[in-house]
């Protein structure tokens, strides 16, 4: 258990703070979840971790069994474990300690679809200054939670500023979630062949690590959308499909979940709609609330496309009705934009091959003016099409092209 990946804290410099048979059992429940075997048993070796000794004695352990219980999906008992210590005066008192609590409430708030709130903390605490390890975990969840409340350009000053756009240092702490950050934020701003390159050098970390359970990271879900922005049908497919092996494995209904809205858009057959209906259902389950709005955006787009517009207008009523209760203005603004659009007669007339075209070259991260050059066409002419695209797919813009062009029919 020498190599056990932990994130945001260096184990091989604190061993001696744990006895060694603590140490041990909380290195172990890392371990297994790490290779996403035996969730019950980690969940339970969690909470006994916790709950039979002070957790103000080790610092260290409590970070390790409330991790494990996110790794879980037990975002209940991690959120109780957390309003436990930010009582008691140990942790409260003590900079190093409050790092760890201010990160694990964070990413509990992240997971749990409060991205504003999540963003809120980490922000402040990066603005009082942290240790290196620790601001490398904050920045990298900061990223994560600005790109779902669609603030790509505060992102991107976030990734500037702390000197991480570049190559990256071999030994930086916690590579493999700032390497997941950046790929969602090349994700979101339609840089996908960097995103693609970002999510694989972050699966490749996790790798060497032993770390194949997808609730550590789903990199590979996430690059399915980069996949399939750059057309790569077959790596989409197959990313999906082995992370929904490793997803089923550990039986966390959010990690499966996540893996089956990959799958859906992947496929692009008729078996879609189901694998979308079902991640909808098990992200509900396990309190996913950002990835299940997403979902239902997905799923609902999706069959209004494929002409069952009241199934897929009561779908984007519940993400509107999600997104409200996250208090996430972005996604409340794309899928009212999405639901004023059904009104209008053109949404579910097909685009001309010309509008096919150019929404693709779009959809690649061309410019009007360049897509004018490549196509002949003046700018002007370029502008007309993507507002006939727009119109007829029900978005508001290139950001939304990714899922869009995905879920019409081929």
């Amino acid at each position: 258990m020498a190599n056990t990946y932990v994130p945001g804290i260096p184990l091989t410099e604190n061993r001696a703070l744990l006895p060694p048979d603590e140490l041990s059992l909380a290195l172990s429940t890392i371990e297994f979840a790490n290779r996403g075997v035996d969730r019950v048993m980690v969940n339970e070796q969690a909470k006994w971790l916790l709950d039979t000794a002070e957790p103000h004695r080790n610092p260290h352990r409590a970070w390790l069994a409330i991790l494990a219980l996110l790794y879980a999906g037990d975002l209940e008992s991690a959120d109780a474990q957390c309003r436990r210590l930010r009582d008691d005066p140990a942790w409260t008192g003590s900079a190093p300690r409050r790092e760890l609590l201010t990160l694990l409430r964070a990413r509990s708030s992240l997971l749990a679809g409060k991205a504003c709130q999540a963003a809120d903390m980490l922000q402040t605490m990066l603005d009082r200054g942290t240790s290196t390890q620790s601001a490398c975990l904050a920045i990298a969840w900061l990223i994560e939670a600005l790109v779902h409340l669609g603030e790509l350009d505060r992102a991107h000053q976030v990734l500037l500023d702390s000197k991480l756009a570049g190559p990256l240092d071999p030994d930086l702490p916690d590579r493999a979630h700032v390497l997941a950050a950046r790929g969602a934020l090349h994700l979101a701003g339609g840089q996908f062949r960097h995103a693609i390159d970002d999510y694989m050098a972050c699966g490749w970390v996790l790798d060497t690590c032993f770390v194949v359970n997808p609730a550590v990271i789903p990199w590979r879900s996430r690059a399915v959308f980069g996949a399939l922005g750059i057309r790569r049908y077959d790596l989409a497919l197959a990313l999906a499909e082995e992370e929904l092996i490793a997803a089923r494995k550990w039986g966390s209904p959010r990690g499966i979940g996540i893996a089956l809205h990959a799958v859906g858009v992947a496929r692009r057959d008729d078996t879609s709609v189901a694998a979308l209906e079902e991640a909808v259902a098990l992200l509900a389950q396990g309190h996913a609330r950002t990835e299940f709005m997403q979902a239902l955006y997905d799923l609902g787009m999706m069959q209004i496309r494929r002409q069952d517009v009241s199934a897929g207008r009561r779908r984007l009523v519940e993400a509107a009705m999600v997104a409200y209760e996250c208090r996430n203005a972005f996604w409340q603004k794309r899928v009212r934009f999405a639901l004023e659009r059904l009104q209008a007669p053109a949404n579910t007339s097909k685009l001309t091959r010309q509008e096919e075209k150019i929404a693709y070259l779009a959809r690649a991260g061309h410019s009007n003016r360049h897509i004018a050059q490549m196509t002949c066409l003046t700018v002007r002419t370029i502008e007309f099409h993507l507002s006939s695209v727009y119109r007829k797919l029900s978005i508001s813009g290139r950001r939304e092209l990714v899922t869009a062009l995905i879920s019409v029919p081929s």
